[in-house]
């Protein structure tokens, strides 16, 4: 079985990708031998497999990106994201996100076991090695468990590192108004290293107007440790959205870590962005916030327009000025960007960014960023794309890096 699996990725990818596909074969192989089958399925009309390969560097270093899923039934798929080259002599890899996931018919629950990124609720996103399971009841209720080991580099060793949480959640009004209360519970090497306890509000009062708030509390330093809260009013083109948020960056570290001390000032925002279609093809936007760190007040703003050339391509033009000021820091920006179909199958996309810092020192007036590349989809059911960029910034004068994505699909692509 897990010969057929590493055959399912065409040849050419497998050179491209090397060690990468063996770790994820290798990896999905010890799931259960009737999920295998099912999750990740060669073209026989009734599973996809799509496989990506993203290369930078030398040609055994990039990401390789699965996924699979029935297409006639949702109700199993899987995924996996391997970074290959991860030593020095590229014959190593390692292994990001590798899961799968079941649904229950009718949207009742669904369950995710393997390595994957958890995000519930308002407490901190985690990445863990473990299983999730959420049910939903037909009056609205929801319920999360989850549990496992935290992330290490490798599949190193791990002595007493563990999660767990909950989440429960319920929705009112035809699912115009939900809440939830979640908890997180985080031990490193048997030391308590974090605890959140979180509430999260969603309110839809109208078609066009709603209401978002997440807060959570660190029952560690006893003292909030995000807010956010957002208010929204749109139609199919238009929107203006209020919003305002309070962090302390050092919430994304363990308390155990140094730098969980040396991060803990808070810093908080309030503002408004705004999205305006002028005409059928253009749209102008703003974004104005206030914000402060510590006790240092100061702003960040931004004007952007799109311009698209066809209802039926994807093709546009977009700039956008940036000014942000915090401290004695500050510095103005521009960008432009644009994608443009130059035959069937063929696109280009480019883009060009300058900065300017008020106060750059030694390093430069000027600190630019560009990029260019192009896609050709092959047939029906290979892709190929590639980029170049080269940026100057305060660390290096110039920097050439490169990019090249393979992708390959069982079923034709959309």
């Amino acid at each position: 079985m897990c010969r057929a699996l590493e055959a399912a990725l065409p040849c050419a990818l497998r050179r491209c990708a090397g060690i990468g596909s063996r770790v994820v074969a290798a990896l999905l192989c010890a799931l259960p031998p009737f999920l295998l089958p099912l999750a990740l399925a060669r073209a026989d009309g009734h599973a996809v497999l799509d496989a990506n390969a993203l290369l930078a560097g030398r040609l055994d270093e990039g990401l390789l990106v699965l996924h699979s899923g029935y297409r006639n039934s949702s109700w199993i798929d899987a995924d996996a994201l391997v970074w290959t080259g991860a030593d020095a002599g590229g014959g190593d890899a390692d292994v990001l996100v590798v899961s799968v996931r079941l649904r229950a018919p009718h949207g009742l629950g669904e369950a995710r076991f393997g390595r994957f990124i958890l995000s519930t609720g308002a407490v901190r996103p985690v990445q863990i090695d473990g299983a999730s399971a959420l049910g939903r009841l037909p009056n609205g209720s929801t319920v999360e468990l989850f549990a496992g080991m935290p992330v290490v580099p490798e599949l190193g060793p791990r002595a007493f590192d563990w999660l767990a949480g909950a989440r429960a959640g319920q929705w009112l009004f035809e699912q115009r108004l939900g809440a939830g209360v979640s908890y997180l519970h985080r031990r490193d090497a048997g030391e308590l290293s974090a605890e959140e306890l979180g509430a999260d509000l969603s309110a839809t009062p109208l078609p066009w107007a709603s209401l978002h708030a997440v807060a959570a509390f660190d029952l560690i330093y006893d003292d909030f440790a995000e807010a956010r809260a957002s208010a929204l009013v749109h139609d199919e083109h238009d929107h203006v959205e209020l919003f305002a948020a309070h962090r302390v960056a050092a919430r994304l570290l363990p308390a155990t870590s140094l730098f969980s001390v040396l991060g803990a000032t808070p810093g908080a925002e309030l503002g408004a962005d705004g999205s305006w279609n002028a005409f059928p093809r253009l749209d102008l936007g703003a974004t104005v916030a206030l914000e402060t760190l510590g006790d240092t007040l100061g702003y960040r703003a931004a004007l952007r327009s799109t311009l698209r050339f066809s209802d039926v391509t994807e093709s546009d033009l977009r700039v956008e000025v940036t000014r942000r000021e915090l401290r004695d820091d500050g510095w103005s920006g521009a960008r432009v960007s644009g994608a443009w179909p130059l035959a069937r199958g063929l696109r280009a996309h480019a883009s060009v960014e300058l900065v300017r810092a008020d106060h750059p020192g030694t390093r430069g007036a000027l600190w630019p960023w560009s990029r260019a590349g192009m896609s050709y989809a092959i047939g029906a059911r290979w892709l190929l794309s590639g980029a170049l960029g080269l940026r100057a910034t305060p660390e290096l004068s110039r920097e050439l890096t490169a990019l090249v994505r393979v992708g390959y699909r069982t079923e034709p692509w959309p």
